[in-house]
């Protein structure tokens, strides 16, 4: 094979190009690791929301919901046993691929000092009812009325 070709030549340029894009893609690990590998609940505050998904990482058992990632866990700490609990709107045990964006969920758990939430309970919820403002109409026959008439009629003149 001759090195000097435009062929040879193509052929390194792509495999310079390939090397590079494989270097710049990020890596796939478990849901926080830095977390969780010295995870202690003296670390933690309670934490508790209802909040719609903004974004969902299966591969790394993690959410986004509330401004806050949610880390589905289970793990060990001791003696005890920390997994998270999934459920749908029913409260029946579902997998954590059911989620999606844009969905309401119920987020119970414990928030890090360092950021994140480790939860212990991601229940899907139905969207919550928005109340219509209540609009009163102005009588024409009350003060506050003839008052608000009197200065608009200043104002045209």
């Amino acid at each position: 094979m001759n090195f000097t070709s435009k062929k040879f030549a193509k052929l390194v340029y792509r495999c310079l190009f390939i090397g590079f894009a494989l270097l710049m893609l990020p890596a796939n690990s478990f849901a926080g690791t830095d977390i969780l590998k010295n995870f202690s609940f003296d670390d933690c505050d309670p934490f508790e929301a209802r909040a719609l998904i903004m974004e969902v990482h299966s591969k790394k058992a993690q959410l986004v919901a509330a401004e806050q990632t949610i880390y589905v866990v289970d793990m060990s700490l001791g003696d005890q046993r920390l997994i998270t609990e999934i459920a749908d709107a029913e409260g029946n045990q579902t997998d954590f691929g059911s989620f999606m964006r844009g969905q309401w969920v119920y987020v119970k758990g414990f928030k890090h000092i360092n950021g994140g939430v480790v939860a212990s309970l991601i229940q899907k919820i139905d969207p919550p009812v928005s109340k219509k403002p209540v609009l009163r109409k102005i009588n024409k026959k009350t003060r506050r009325y003839k008052s608000i008439r009197r200065r608009a009629v200043v104002i045209k003149q």
